[in-house]
């Protein structure tokens, strides 16, 4: 792995798409990705949430109103991206919510599905529309945001747990369908993070002992770029902390 020889004015002019940029781990994936130089666009529920990207990156960040439960959005999505940049280089799946922290059978059902049509169903849904523009990439990444629950599932994390771990069975399926074309699938697990849904789950929790989303970003970065060739694997953000050089 080269991350640590990574030249950051070598990644730009790339084309991402980033989904739940608005806060947290995605919002500082998108920011650092155009303050680098490339076009991001960024979904969010509301574009309102997008505002301050907007006003910070007015040229090239194209905020996206987008409801990743609702199937039509993402083909209009998927036919945007088409009509208007004629490729994608990076999809990074990150958006996703919480659900409820309580045993399976106490868990209301329709938050059950909501949460598996957003983490899951819609991340697969949007993957699978965008890879025709992948493919028209001359190097292209998907970057699956997962978790330490998707990786080793536990009590009372219920749907969340399950959406994840279905994610990570989404990046080998696809990083084994995608050998023949030039487009890496990897997965990312975060770790510990001091972002809003961290507090919502661990409420009593000391945020400032934890690494900040902007900490985290390296292996993001480098998987972004056209120095990664890995596919397969299953990144743990943490471990590659101050990794790239002039971050």
């Amino acid at each position: 792995m080269a991350i640590e020889n990574l030249d950051l004015q070598f990644l730009k002019s790339k084309t991402v798409l980033v989904t739940g940029a608005s806060s947290g781990i995605g919002k500082a994936i998108a920011e650092k990705l155009l303050d680098l130089g490339n076009i991001v666009i960024g979904t969010s529920r509301s574009n309102n949430n997008l505002r301050v990207i907007s006003e910070k990156f007015p040229r090239n960040f194209y905020p996206y109103s987008l409801e990743l439960g609702n199937l039509d959005e993402i083909l209009k999505l998927s036919n945007y991206v088409s009509k208007t940049f004629g490729k994608l280089d990076v999809l990074i799946n990150n958006a996703g919510i919480l659900g409820q922290t309580t045993t399976i059978e106490d868990y209301d059902i329709k938050k059950w599905i909501e949460v598996i049509n957003i983490n899951l169903n819609g991340q697969v849904l949007l993957s699978k529309e965008l890879l025709p523009l992948l493919k028209e990439s001359k190097k292209g990444s998907i970057i699956n945001i997962s978790s330490s629950v998707g990786r080793a599932p536990r009590e009372n994390w219920g749907a969340y747990s399950v959406s994840k771990a279905g994610l990570e069975a989404l990046t080998d399926i696809l990083c084994q369908e995608l050998t023949k074309y030039n487009i890496i699938v990897n997965s990312v697990n975060p770790g510990g993070t001091a972002t809003k849904m961290r507090k919502e789950a661990y409420p009593d929790e000391d945020q400032t002992q934890l690494p900040s989303p902007n900490d985290i970003l390296p292996i993001i970065i480098y998987l972004s770029s056209d120095e990664a060739t890995e596919s397969g694997y299953k990144f743990n953000a943490r471990e590659y902390i101050g990794a790239l050089q002039n971050f």
